[in-house]
């Protein structure tokens, strides 16, 4: 998939999950410790483009980059301050961030830490019917290629936030080659 250079890489992801099931759903969004590792990391650009379209910058401890700042949801733990609880909706959801975007794929490193992997959140309910259907599998190849490709290596690499530790509940599809072989040489000191 090539990327055009003038547009938001995250505008061109696919949303593989219909919006009826979104809005039926209780996961996303929602977090049960304040300082939850599956809060949304945002990019510089995308901190702006979240305040721009009405979140408040306290919600970004970094305005370089950072996870959300998530507020309290009641007895239920902890929610993303664009979600709203009464109608399932993301208050930003034209400028949600990469992260948001590319769920239910998760991006993250493997279990010893050694490369970066994509994978499906088994937790998303449409994913658990639809794993081994040809459109997933197809989604799949595009959303790889789309990780790979220059520019989001480059968006990744920058922010390497964006590649979540290991989770046992996600299906891992594969690994990353380019993106791995970008944060190595971005995090490990030169060769003398």
């Amino acid at each position: 998939m090539e990327m055009p250079k003038s547009r938001d890489m995250s505008v061109i992801v696919e949303q593989i999950v219909p919006s009826k099931v979104c809005f039926t759903c209780d996961v996303c969004c929602r977090f049960p410790e304040q300082d939850s590792a599956l809060r949304p990391y945002f990019t510089k650009e995308e901190i702006l483009a979240a305040v721009a379209s009405g979140m408040s910058p306290d919600a970004f401890p970094d305005h370089a980059g950072s996870k959300v700042a998530v507020v309290p949801n009641g007895e239920d733990g902890y929610r993303c301050p664009a979600f709203d609880p009464q109608t399932g909706h993301c208050g930003i959801y034209e400028a949600r961030p990469l992260d948001c975007r590319l769920y239910p794929v998760a991006v993250m490193w493997d279990h010893a830490h050694s490369a970066v992997v994509m994978g499906w959140d088994s937790k998303c309910p449409f994913i658990r019917g639809n794993l081994d259907s040809p459109e997933s599998r197809a989604y799949v190849e595009r959303t790889a290629a789309f990780l790979e490709s220059k520019e989001s290596v480059k968006v990744f690499a920058s922010n390497s936030q964006l590649i979540g530790s290991f989770q046992d509940d996600v299906v891992v599809l594969g690994r990353l080659e380019n993106l791995t072989s970008a944060l190595r040489s971005s995090i490990l000191p030169p060769a003398r």
